[in-house]
């Protein structure tokens, strides 16, 4: 059962615990604030909790903003939240006299971030540093007090960004501060779409729903409109053309790595990219144990992206769509390279990761990897930063295979790179819920897309690493 935020349990009874802003621990003489809720039930101390922080955290805004001059906090933690108590407290301050209380939008963000799917990691990632940006443009204000119009200004403002603002220059700026000195290029219209304007969009429709009857006002997105110059697509990257793929694969520092096994994971890395299509972490947070298996019946060995099975020290394990959980039979021109020789090498050091030469970073297992990668592409001379055609990172594979895969008519393509599709092989088209019914194992149709794998072929470019 998820955390509960405002919420902790000390011998079987039910506490409230919210910080004290640090402009008033002075004041107040405390860090936090702790009350009992004198109740063993969770359904009914979540229910005090969150109207707690609400009443209190207004209050605390108010008071910080000098729009009452006492706080009675004995008042607001009464534990009835509509007792008339809370209401005389709330009540000290004459501008707000017939406005219901409400919680600060920053407590609203923090409880849907509290609340949101913990193992979607990548969307989770966007929502925790994008959502405390629309709480600084907007302002830390009571939710029903939020107008549309200061959406849509977060919108006007937050495409001015520049598109990397965790540079050194703009450490310690805070974002109004960023915007206001920036003049070079600000992100792109993908960005701003798949990021920016998404992540609003999950807080808006989340809190519609869960704090409608505190006054979460009516909001939408629809008035996030961009209006710079760096179009959509602007970022995308091709495919690797066959002259590319020779060069990557015989190059002599590419030949070096193959010689040494100390370095077998520069060259097992785009191997692989070019023979699944793989996405980058999905490769790098394999583990070699349980996530590279051999299907008993038909003997095919093959790769298991998944999130449910055991993670390396450090990783945390995420797949970014429901069609994304998958298996790939692994090219037999794999395994005539010795990919099973450092599966098995890895296994005998009781590594859990694929490639444990690179230690991951804030839980993800393939950041180390992708800037190796994009290194060498430079270093090679391959890099090229056409606008809506770069070839400047590993993404380049999984364009490689599938524009492989359409140019040569190989069907199933999809079913192994992992793109959701309404199309299965042999029956056509069928609906939602039609799957809905389906009962079909991970390895059913593993001799289907083993075929589908072998039709690939990128050439014999490629030499052996030593295992």
């Amino acid at each position: 059962m998820g955390k509960v935020p405002y919420l902790f349990r000390r011998r079987n009874v039910y506490y409230f615990r919210i910080r004290v802003p640090t402009e008033l621990r002075g004041i107040l003489k405390a860090r936090t604030i702790v009350r009992s809720l004198k109740t063993e039930n969770r359904h009914e101390a979540i229910a005090i909790a969150l109207q707690l922080a609400a009443n209190v955290s207004s209050a605390l805004y108010d008071f910080k903003t000098e729009k009452i001059s006492t706080l009675n906090l004995d008042a607001l933690l009464t534990q009835d939240p509509q007792s008339q108590a809370v209401s005389k407290a709330i009540a000290l301050s004459p501008a707000k006299t017939n406005i219901p209380s409400a919680p600060l939008l920053s407590t609203v963000v923090n409880d849907f971030l509290q609340r949101y799917n913990q193992r979607n990691t990548t969307t989770l990632s966007k929502l925790k540093s994008t959502l405390p940006i629309f709480v600084e443009l907007v302002g830390d204000k009571p939710i029903n007090t939020i107008l549309q119009a200061e959406v849509n200004n977060y919108f006007e403002l937050v495409q001015k960004l520049p598109i990397r603002r965790d540079s050194k220059k703009y450490r310690g700026k805070s974002i109004k501060k960023i915007i206001a000195t920036h003049s070079g290029r600000c992100i792109s219209e993908g960005t701003f779409d798949s990021t920016y304007r998404a992540t609003v969009s999950l807080l808006i429709n989340w809190a519609s729903v869960h704090y409608k009857d505190q006054g979460f006002p009516s909001l939408t997105v629809q008035g996030a409109v961009y209006r710079g110059d760096r179009a959509y697509g602007i970022n995308k990257q091709r495919a690797l053309k066959p002259s590319e793929i020779n060069t990557l694969f015989t190059h002599p520092m590419m030949q070096k790595y193959a010689k040494n096994p100390k370095y077998a994971h520069y060259c097992w890395l785009p191997l692989l990219g070019l023979f699944t299509g793989a996405r980058i972490n999905e490769v790098c947070q394999l583990n070699p144990f349980a996530d590279i298996k051999q299907d008993q019946e038909s003997g095919i060995w093959y790769l298991h992206f998944t999130d449910e099975s055991e993670a390396a020290v450090g990783v945390n394990k995420s797949i970014k769509t429901n069609s994304s959980y998958r298996i790939v039979p692994i090219h037999s021109k794999l395994l005539e390279l010795g990919f099973l020789h450092y599966v098995e090498r890895l296994k005998n050091n009781n590594s859990k990761c694929l490639f444990p030469a690179w230690q991951p970073r804030k839980g993800k297992a393939s950041t180390n990897a992708s800037r190796w990668f994009i290194r060498y592409l430079e270093i090679i001379g391959l890099r090229d930063d056409s606008v809506g055609a770069r070839l400047s990172g590993f993404h380049c594979f999984r364009h490689t295979f599938i524009t492989h895969g359409m140019q040569n008519k190989i069907s199933g393509i999809f079913a192994i790179t992992g793109h959701d599709n309404d199309v299965v092989d042999g029956i056509g088209k069928i609906s939602a819920v039609a799957k809905g019914y389906w009962t079909q194992a991970i390895t059913d149709n593993i001799v289907e897309k083993q075929a589908t794998i072998e039709r690939f072929d990128f050439g014999d470019v490629f030499v052996a690493p030593q295992s």
